[in-house]
């Protein structure tokens, strides 16, 4: 039985890639049958305001030295003014192919935004993600998603989760919600703190988010089935 991990989180959000990338490589190392559904919590929504470039870009530059293949300084000729079209190719892919498409998905436009400087609020932006997309899952049908995102109402899905994560206790952007329910912020990442302008990383644990999906797929694996999940 595959299992289901939500992961509350905004694209733009660099601990939510290390965390995604992380569970993911977790995952391969377990021989794990788990999907990380990508629930999406706009940070544009959230704070009422975009981002600012700066901030993200202090962010990366401390993260760079943990996962150094996920980030490059961003070096793009146009900076994303919203990463709402980003979460609506999402769920394109889900209405498509399902969770497991939606996370590679998802997954790609983390990578091609941070580590290729991708402008995702733009159709080329979002048609190269899905060329990087492939390399996760050979079967992507890049043009089925395109059709979705352009002939369907796949900003109702966003709005959907959004008003959804109203429900969740979420302490930011990453929220790993596992298959019983309890969550967890940011695995591995929560000892940071801002500073003269700079983020201040003290302490972390690669080897958490691993360490809590087997912990978590062992409880379940312990539990007597339940209701199906909705």
């Amino acid at each position: 039985m595959t299992r289901r991990v939500d992961i509350w989180s905004d694209i733009h959000c660099p601990w939510a890639l290390i965390a995604v990338h992380r569970l993911r490589r977790a995952r391969a190392r377990l021989g794990a049958e788990v999907v990380f559904v990508p629930r999406a919590w706009p940070l544009e929504w959230v704070n009422r305001r975009g981002t600012p470039r700066d901030i993200l870009s202090v962010e990366v530059a401390a993260l760079a030295s943990h996962e150094p293949e996920l980030f490059n300084a961003y070096a793009g000729e146009s900076w994303p003014s919203t990463f709402l079209p980003a979460f609506e190719l999402v769920a394109a892919a889900a209405r498509t192919g399902g969770a497991e498409l939606a996370e590679h998905v998802d997954y790609a436009l983390r990578i091609a935004f941070f580590r290729d400087s991708v402008d995702v609020s733009i159709e080329a932006g979002l048609r190269r993600s899905l060329d990087i997309a492939l390399e996760y899952r050979r079967d992507c049908d890049v043009e089925g998603i395109m059709s979705a995102w352009r002939t369907q109402n796949v900003r109702a899905d966003v709005v959907r989760d959004f008003t959804e994560s109203q429900g969740v206790r979420i302490q930011g952007s990453p929220q790993i919600v596992w298959p019983d329910g309890t969550s967890v912020h940011n695995p591995g990442m929560t000892d940071h703190h801002w500073s003269g302008g700079l983020v201040r990383i003290t302490s972390t644990d690669p080897m958490e988010p691993g360490r809590l999906l087997a912990e978590s797929l062992c409880r379940d694996a312990a539990d007597p089935p339940g209701p199906p999940r909705r």
